[in-house]
């Protein structure tokens, strides 16, 4: 906020000379647009007020007459014509407030509303400001036309300036962008809401110098640069913009009318007029764009999202704190900072399968803690299990059945990390003497194995858990093998709930016992 600005402003102008009278306040016309509702002074002073807001972009913020407007320094007589405003300038030669006519037109993009108001400085110069808006913009248009009613050439240097006030405070950092068109202004720094001048490609000459600098009376602020304009032909801006906090203003001023330096025409001549145009711009921080919005990937192949960070006029937050959390599978905080684009990339590593919710906020103040202005947004990231379970198969016991026999019944062991549902297929395959025995000519032709399959089991593992399944064999099996040694192979195929299959095998060497046949009763 402004501090003691009346004492300040009353010893700066102390120091450069009286101040000039006192004088009933300025008309001012609203040009009655939305969002944007735009007063124009009787002395080409601006000022707008944002819908639903009780401030306005500029100081004095509770006033229609805004310390924002267009100033002329004449350096044959080394003077500078403008307004002495609420905060700044002060001491300057008042301009002579004439007409405003409007506002007219029905605010569309090619009928816009406009008000033309006209000062003078007399029997120098005559200035006609057209101040234009197209409804549903966050910023407007103003237009000079600078005659010379001097009777003999000028050379002047043309500004324009403003002391801004943006959402509540006028603290904050400067801003520019190289565009085009270029854009010098300021931004709060606790909510991101900015504004400025932006140039006009056509109509105007370019700037010859810009600044983003400090509201103020000491020789390097905003107020006393304009006062000393007309005291040299060397630029009054010096294309800085200020990176601490600051009371935000800035300036622009075009100097082709200055006979040194090289200028085009460096002079304006009798009777002539020059033209001077630029857009002051407002702007809050616009909802984060998320892209992609919902997205889908195989577990453990990251999800990267791209979120955005602009304001209302598309200009980007770039170096600003994006902080994000994910909520979910993959549950996890962290922060990353936007690029000149006003990007970042959040990434879901998606380590874990299941569903999660990607949030963030630009954190202007990069305090931590997410305010009610900072912008928030949030996306959906679904990462599908595609890693088959783990499970490991066992086979315990040696005597695979019939009657007779010592030993341990055959028993298949199986345990998963995560609930499958798991098919048990076993074949039997004898195994030959000669086989057992190695003696078999490598030369002679092997006869064809024979394999046996028994029939498939379904069973449900529980996690961790080990389940015990035990052999079936068909008595039919048991009595053709009976006596003999085979192998058993058990293929156990695991598959979970996202359909992922794993297989594992398990074998073992045994001998069936002797069939026994049943005895009679005698007859």
């Amino acid at each position: 906020m402004h501090r003691s600005r009346l004492a300040a402003a009353i010893t700066a102008a102390l120091t450069l000379g009286a101040l000039a009278a006192a004088s009933a306040p300025a008309a001012t016309t609203a040009l009655g647009g939305s969002p944007l509702n735009v007063y124009v002074g009787d002395m080409g002073q601006l000022q707008a007020f944002r819908e639903g807001q009780p401030n306005g972009i500029f100081y004095r913020p509770t006033s229609t007459e805004g310390d924002a407007g267009f100033f002329i320094a004449d350096r044959d007589n080394t003077t500078v014509y403008g307004f002495n405003g609420n905060a700044g300038p002060a001491g300057l030669t008042p301009y002579t407030a004439g007409t405003q006519t409007g506002p007219t037109g029905s605010g569309s993009a090619t009928d816009p509303l406009k008000l033309v108001t006209t000062y003078t400085v007399p029997g120098r110069y005559a200035i006609s400001q057209t101040t234009t808006y197209v409804k549903g913009s966050q910023q407007f248009r103003s237009h000079w036309e600078v005659t010379n009613t001097s009777g003999a050439p000028r050379h002047l240097k043309a500004l324009a300036a403003a002391d801004f006030f943006f959402e509540g405070s006028d603290k904050g950092t400067g801003i520019f962008t190289q565009g085009p068109p270029r854009f010098i202004g300021g931004t709060n720094a606790d909510t991101g809401a900015s504004g400025g001048f932006e140039e006009v490609p056509s109509g105007s000459p370019a700037w010859s110098k810009y600044q983003a600098l400090a509201w103020g009376f000491g020789p390097t602020d905003v107020w006393p640069k304009i006062q000393a304009a007309a005291g040299s032909d060397s630029p009054t801006f010096d294309n800085s913009v200020a990176g601490e906090q600051v009371d935000n203003a800035g300036g622009v001023e075009w100097d082709q009318y200055v006979a040194t330096g090289g200028n085009i025409p460096g002079v304006l001549a009798t009777g002539a007029t020059a033209s001077f145009e630029l857009v002051a711009r407002n702007a809050v921080p616009s909802a984060l764009q998320f892209n992609p919005t919902n997205a889908g990937s195989r577990q453990g192949v990251p999800i990267g999202f791209t979120v955005t960070a602009l304001d209302t006029n598309g200009q980007p937050y770039a170096g600003k704190t994006l902080r994000f959390q994910i909520v979910g599978a993959n549950a996890t905080t962290g922060a990353v900072t936007t690029n000149a684009a006003g990007s970042a990339v959040i990434t879901d590593p998606g380590a874990n399968a299941g569903a999660d919710t990607v949030i963030a906020f630009l954190d202007f103040n990069n305090n931590g803690v997410r305010e009610a202005v900072e912008p928030q947004a949030s996306a959906l990231g679904t990462f599908v299990d595609n890693v088959p379970p783990s499970c490991t198969v066992k086979v315990s016991g040696d005597r695979p059945g019939g009657s007779g026999g010592e030993g341990k019944p055959l028993i298949i062991t199986i345990k998963c990390g995560e609930q499958a549902t798991v098919t048990v297929q076993t074949s039997l395959q004898p195994v030959s003497a000669r086989s057992r025995a190695a003696t078999v000519d490598k030369k002679k032709k092997r006869k064809k194995k024979v394999t046996v399959k028994l029939k498939t089991r379904t069973v449900i593992v529980t996690p961790g858990k080990a389940l015990a399944v035990s052999y079936k064999i068909p008595q039919t099996v048991r009595r053709k093998y009976a006596g003999k040694t085979v192998k058993i192979t058990t293929t156990v195929k695991a598959r979970d709930a996202a359909g992922n299959v794993k297989t594992a095998n398990a074998t073992r060497t045994v001998k069936f016992a002797k069939y026994k046949k049943k005895k009679t009763g005698r007859h």
